[in-house]
This record gives structure tokens, C-alpha cells and sequence, in this order.
């Protein structure tokens, strides 16, 4: 009797518990009207699903960007731009650290470490050059008048199809084709005016065949060196002087080093937004597209920004007790022209003239 009475109690409060359930879950085969989206297949980093994510107040998507300047130059200026955009579009999904300084590691070691994964992203320039030759033709004297002519490069076939095409042998693949800027040559023994007076200057210069042949041939003394070296170099007397963009200069406090800086123009160098491809063939296409996008809308805000900092910081200089002068470019042009036929036994010559007519 006793058992018959504790399996009638044990029936009922199943039936119970089972009402209950039902109760509680009833009406409630449509999803919340707050659920986030799911996660839209394997995106490296990502978690499993975005709602985990939004849960937990950390981005589902994290990566870093590492380069070789300062703050202050143009590739600080774009990484840093390039992470507050994709922070805000995102909505805090994506987070985006940058590393700059050579805080990661040299130029090269730092492509490296994209190739195998070990870094998402970098922002490099002329060192392009020892990976793929091709990229050399930027450092063709005085290819550019203005950077609408460098917007033609950076929206046309020559960066979406010629030079990314010969990046995913490197372990890399192209997202936005940013802006170093028109170099300048600084100085510790006198004013630049004509090819000239570079006679003898031991001038460091990167690690670009083609760059270092243009100096040998309006007579310096070229001598290549990663730009963390830069500063320590001009300090100690290593080298006399240097070539960059201007923001480059300020980025790198080169004017507590320098005396002279001398406005050359002679050579435009862009710089690249490039993405380890172990790393970035990982995310979604969606991510993709968006990391790229952004990537170029940032080239375009760069570029502009570049124009106007040129401007400010000839007046920031001269504060800081540079003399500047304006050099001969007649002068500068008649010598470089050499250049071209050095390039052209490292790269194909029917390339050198496509960049040439688009660049005009």
C-alpha cells in the first residue's frame, strides 16, 4: 500500500513539473526581440557567437597593427584613424590595437612574422621592395606632382590587381593603399640646393636598391638602415642625414638631430595597409569586406590629411630651429633620370610605363 501511495506522489509531481515547463516556455518559439546575430562562420579570433561576445563586453574580433614610426608621422596617423573607424562601425565588436615605434619588431621581421601568422597586420612603405620588386616603381624621382595623382594609383588597376596580385606569395594580401609622403632630405653640415652639395653625405636612406642608387647618383654616400635606427644613428654621427616625409621627421624627433632640412619632393612614397593571410583567409567575407573598405576610405582621409600637414609643419619646424631652404628640383630632376633604367632591370619595363602614363 505504502509503495502503491509513493508512485501516485511521484506520478503527480512529474505531471506537475511537466506543466510547469510547458507553461514557462510557452509562446516562446520566436527569439527575443535583443538576441544578437549569429556568428557568421569561422572568423579567426572570433567567438563562437556574437551574443557571447556582447555579453561579456569584449570584442568578438581582436588584432594588432604594427609599424616602424611615431606618433605623429602618417603611419601613426592612419593606423590610429583606421582603428577608431572600425571600432565605431563595428560597434565595439572588432578591437584594434596598433603597435607602433618598432615595438614589434623591424620592418622585415615584421613582414615575416605576418607570414606566419604570429602578426595580423603592419603598415609598411619602401621595404615593399625587397619582397616584390614592383613596388619599387614609387621610388621613380619625382613620379607625382600632387596626390591626385596618387589617388588615380591607389583606386586604379595598378593597386587593386597588379601590385595586390604579388602579395599572397609573401603570406600577405593588400587592404589599402595609405601614404608615406613626399620626402625631404635633412642635413647636419649645410643646405641642400643642387645635387652638389650631397656630395660625400653619408645619408641614410631605406632599404631600397633603387633609392640607394638614386643618392649614389646625385652623388651622397647612401647608406641603409631600418628607421628605428634613425635617431641614434644622426645623434652619434653614424650618418649626416636622412630622407622623409615631413610627418615622418616630426614622428621621429629627427629635428633634435638635424640643422638643415631641404624641400626636395623627389620622391612620393606610399605606404600599405597589409594583412597576414593565414590570419585574414580565417575570417568571415563579411569581416573581410569591411576590414577593406574601411581601409580604403582611410587611404582617401590620409591622403588629405598628408596635404595639410605638409603645410603646418614646415612652420613647426622652422620653430624648432631648422633652417629650410628650397632646393633646385630643375636640377635634381636632370640628374635622377638614370634612375629609370636602373629600375628596368628589376622590373618589367611595360609596367614602369603603366605607372607612368597613370601617373601623369
Amino acid at each position: 500500500m505504502l509503495k502503491r501511495k509513493t508512485r501516485l506522489y511521484s506520478t503527480a509531481f512529474l505531471t506537475l513539473s511537466l506543466a510547469l515547463s510547458l507553461t514557462a516556455c510557452g509562446g516562446g518559439s520566436e527569439p527575443s526581440s535583443t538576441e544578437a546575430p549569429k556568428d557568421s562562420g569561422n572568423s579567426g579570433n572570433q567567438a563562437s557567437s556574437s551574443s557571447s561576445s556582447e555579453k561579456s563586453g569584449e570584442p568578438r574580433l581582436s588584432f594588432r597593427i604594427a609599424f616602424p614610426s611615431g606618433k605623429g608621422s602618417m603611419l601613426y596617423e592612419a593606423a590610429d584613424l583606421y582603428k577608431k573607424k572600425v571600432e565605431e562601425k563595428s560597434n565595439g565588436a572588432i578591437e584594434v590595437k596598433i603597435f607602433p615605434d618598432g615595438q614589434l619588431g623591424k620592418d622585415l621581421a615584421v613582414l615575416d612574422a605576418l607570414k606566419l601568422g604570429s602578426i595580423e597586420m603592419s603598415v609598411p612603405s619602401s621595404v615593399m621592395a625587397t619582397k616584390s620588386p614592383e613596388f619599387g616603381v614609387f621610388d621613380i624621382p619625382f613620379l607625382f606632382e600632387d596626390r591626385t595623382k596618387v589617388a588615380q594609383i591607389a583606386h586604379g588597376e595598378i593597386w587593386e590587381k597588379d601590385l595586390k596580385g604579388l602579395l599572397p606569395q609573401h603570406g600577405l594580401v593588400g587592404l589599402g593603399f595609405w601614404e608615406n609622403g613626399f620626402r625631404q632630405i635633412t642635413n647636419n653640415k649645410h643646405p641642400i640646393n643642387t645635387p652638389a652639395d650631397l656630395a660625400g653625405l653619408k645619408i641614410r636612406v631605406p632599404d631600397s636598391k633603387v633609392r640607394v642608387a638614386m643618392f649614389k647618383e646625385i652623388g651622397a654616400n647612401p647608406t641603409p638602415m631600418d628607421f628605428s635606427e634613425v635617431f641614434t644613428a644622426l645623434q652619434q654621427g653614424v650618418v649626416d642625414g636622412q630622407e622623409n616625409p615631413l610627418p615622418t621627421i616630426k614622428g621621429g624627433k629627427l629635428e633634435e638631430v638635424q640643422k638643415y632640412m631641404s624641400i626636395t619632393n623627389h620622391t612620393y612614397t606610399p605606404a600599405f595597409l597589409v594583412a597576414s593571410k593565414v590570419w585574414f583567409d580565417k575570417l568571415s567575407p563579411e569581416d573581410q569586406k569591411f576590414l577593406t573598405d574601411v581601409a580604403n576610405e582611410v587611404g582617401d582621409d590620409i591622403r588629405k590629411l598628408g596635404e595639410e600637414e605638409d603645410t603646418k609643419l614646415l612652420d613647426y619646424f622652422k620653430e624648432k630651429g631648422l633652417e629650410i631652404n628650397t632646393a633646385n628640383i630643375k636640377s635634381f630632376k636632370e640628374e635622377t633620370k638614370p634612375v629609370v633604367k636602373l629600375l628596368e632591370d628589376k622590373i618589367d619595363p611595360a609596367f614602369i610605363e603603366k605607372v607612368v602614363k597613370a601617373a601623369e
